[in-house]
């Protein structure tokens, strides 16, 4: 993790010579833990890791416009599998210019480079890994306008993934492709307004993702699009209650996605914050929608999320956190079916300064339709992190 020396000592300068030096902010975590299955599946191959990670983020104000930024790099060290040691370094950039007091126009972009790695083959007595880079690039485009009684917004974001060769342990083997690459466009447009005490809004998305063809059949990952057309509504009570709910229908189409699919399936996000007694917080969310990017099938997956999560401050620096989550996903392309069940206990204790240090215990079990690939998860780590 010696590159991360260097990154802090640039995020330091730059601290120092931003003229809106109280508009910066240098945020740092490092840790320590240990995984009962590194690499999260059925090899079920246990070890310790070392992670750190420094982010530098401010913004710069000019007339009618300003300037958001943000640098960031991160590390994960795998003593015992080297191979499947991270390293990540990023840039986001942000500018907002007001057109007048009712059009807002905002311009984003980033770019992040990953270099990971994983197992390629597990035999017995024997491991073959590797490692590759891939790099993540996004850029969008919003216009928000004050009018009809409310607000209206238009973003359009197109993002990247360029795949990297796979570099094996096993001498011999040649830098291999393993995985396509993908691009990401989204346009959503909507209209939101006060009502009942609160907001209501009605959305429109429109998402695509594309495939080059000449990784389409080898890679076996193709293209497809999704129209989704939704109402949402959010209020605060006075009871401490906060909710905010979004439902509606999402269809998607692809050549290649078969007769017997449902090409029209149900939207629904929504999420519930209960401010309890004794300086306890209480969530809940429920959501379901088709996912494009990040996926196991090679079109899509209807993927269903229900999670729960109890905050409580057991003194006044000591905090006790609580978490569920249960994720299912049903395949398009293929047959097939997974469900994730994960859940975590973090103990924080809040330091001088504001900076924190965390205990965290956490179980995960997948399941999946190929009973071979079932596996389960314990970790625990001890994390440092703060702000200055």
């Amino acid at each position: 993790m010696r590159f991360l020396g260097g990154f802090l000592c640039a995020a330091v300068m730059l601290t120092g010579y931003n003229p809106a030096r109280a508009d910066s902010t240098v945020d740092y975590r490092t840790g320590m833990g240990w995984s009962s299955n590194i690499f999260q599946d059925p090899t079920n191959l246990s070890a310790a890791f070392s992670e750190a990670k420094l982010a530098l983020r401010g913004t710069l104000a000019l007339e009618d416009s300003q300037v958001a930024y943000a640098v960031s790099a991160s590390a994960r060290r795998v003593p015992k599998y080297r191979f499947a040691d991270q390293r990540t370094i990023g840039l986001e950039v942000g500018f907002t210019y007001d057109v007048s007091k009712a059009v807002k126009v905002t311009l984003k972009g980033g770019i992040e480079r990953r270099r990971n790695g994983d197992i390629f083959l597990a035999l017995p007595g024997a491991l073959i890994g590797y490692r590759k880079d891939d790099v993540f690039a996004t850029g969008s485009a919003g216009l928000t306008v004050d009018h009809w009684g409310g607000r209206n917004h238009l973003t359009t974001t197109l993002s990247n993934l360029d795949r990297g060769k796979a570099h094996f342990t096993l001498p011999g083997l040649k830098p291999t492709q393993l995985e396509a690459g993908y691009s990401l466009l989204d346009i959503t447009g909507g209209h939101i307004r006060p009502l009942l005490g609160g907001e209501v809004g009605a959305t429109l998305q429109y998402r695509a993702s594309h495939i080059a063809r000449s990784e389409r059949r080898m890679f076996e990952r193709f293209p497809a699009e999704t129209l989704r057309g939704s109402l949402a509504y959010g209020r605060a009570y006075a009871n401490g209650i906060t909710l905010m709910a979004e439902a509606g229908v999402v269809g998607i189409t692809s050549p290649y996605l078969g007769t017997t699919a449902e090409r029209t399936r149900p939207f629904f996000k929504g999420e519930v914050t209960w401010q309890l007694p004794h300086k306890a917080v209480l969530k809940a969310k429920l959501a379901r929608d088709l996912q494009l990017a990040d996926i196991d099938d090679p079109l899509a997956e209807d993927v269903r999320t229900i999670g729960l999560s109890l905050e409580k401050e057991l003194t006044e620096k000591l905090k006790l956190t609580l978490a569920y989550e249960q994720a299912y996903s049903d395949w398009l392309y293929y047959d097939y079916r997974t469900r994730t069940k994960s859940a975590a206990v973090t103990l924080a204790y809040t330091l001088p300064k504001g900076a924190t240090v965390a205990l965290e215990y956490s179980h995960l079990v997948r399941r999946e339709n190929d009973k071979a690939a079932d596996f389960t998860v314990d970790g625990l780590a001890v994390r440092f992190a703060g702000s200055f």
